[in-house]
Order: C-alpha cells, then structure tokens, then sequence
C-alpha cells in the first residue's frame, strides 16, 4: 500500500511540474496547484500508512541461551 501511494504521489508531482512548465507565463495555475496538493496529501498517506504497517508487525522473540538448547544457570549460583 506504501508504494501504491509513494507511485501515485510522484505521478501528481510529475503532473504538477509539467502543468507549471507550461503555465510559465501566467505565473500559476490552479489545477497544477491542486495536482501538488493531491501529491503532498498521497506522500503523507503512504508514510503514515508505513509506520502504521511498521507498528503492527509481530517483533520476534529475543533469543536465549535455552533456546539454542544450552543449560542456563540460575544468577547466584555460579
């Protein structure tokens, strides 16, 4: 879904900045304007979802020295 989001936010800056290219002599336009707004609210997207993903992800379990299957030794009792 990251990507999906990271593709569609670069597509709207790519249509944003050829819009303003040709726009050059008016000095904006409003649905370049709109494109970029689009593209900066889809790369915010795709970042929130990223750490959410990130968030949600099962850690795995720290390893011991049991687990390799060698004794442990209670502390103290060296």
């Amino acid at each position: 879904m990251r990507i999906f989001f990271g593709v569609l936010s670069a597509l709207a800056f790519w249509f944003a900045i050829r819009r303003f290219a040709r726009s050059e002599e008016v000095g904006y336009d409003i649905g370049a304007l709109f494109l970029l707004l689009i593209g900066i609210q889809l790369l915010i997207t795709a970042a929130l979802s990223h750490e959410q993903h990130l968030n949600r992800t099962p850690k795995p379990p720290a390893s011991t020295g049991a687990d390799r299957g060698e004794e442990s030794t209670p502390p103290g009792k060296l």
